[in-house]
């Protein structure tokens, strides 16, 4: 097992007991730090359906909508592999329907487009992760959130049903589980 996955596996199984936070400290990791992490972890705990492209692609293909807040936070997964495939990451810097992505990022500076954007990819078998607990009532299948200087998530079970997606077991007792907001 390489050090990087180690050490992921590590932070997040720290992290699911709370004992990974993102305070101040210097020793601590940033919350992007933190969510990078986060993100690397869900593709191994999420299953993409069988005829998707995620299983005719070569690569993992992790897309940023807007502005990257990673800060070089996401240069730790950055070409690493999971599920046998070597992650990429593509960043549309102005709104367009992402092509091939498989894990979708919405940063918090998109927030007055996050009904666009998920409307835009409804139901095509990507994972949406979006920068706040509220965008997973919108409809992103996973929604960060902040609670006691730890970064938490919020799972749309619908939402992840409706893009074909299996959220595993272990997950999802990590998570918050939401409803999607009444339209």
């Amino acid at each position: 097992m390489n050090r990087l996955v180690l050490k992921i596996t590590l932070f997040f199984c720290l992290t699911a007991f709370g004992v990974a936070d993102v305070s101040a400290q210097e020793q601590k990791p940033g919350e992007y730090q933190v969510k990078a992490l986060f993100l690397y972890n869900f593709i191994n705990f999420v299953d993409w359906p069988a005829d998707s492209s995620f299983y005719k692609s070569p690569t993992i293909n992790f897309c940023i909508i807007g502005e990257d807040p990673f800060d070089g936070a996401l240069d730790e997964i950055r070409d690493e592999t999971v599920k046998g495939k070597t992650l990429t990451i593509k960043i549309y810097r102005s709104f367009e329907e992402p092509r091939g992505c498989h894990l979708l990022f919405i940063p918090a500076s998109e927030n007055n487009r996050t009904g666009q954007i998920l409307r835009s990819i409804r139901e095509t078998g990507v994972l949406t992760v979006a920068d706040t607990e509220d965008s997973a009532r919108q409809g992103a299948i996973i929604g960060f959130f902040m609670e006691h200087n730890k970064v938490r998530f919020a799972v749309n079970l619908d939402a992840a049903r409706k893009a074909r997606l299996i959220i595993r077991a272990k997950l999802l007792k990590l998570a918050r589980i939401v409803k999607p907001a009444a339209d």
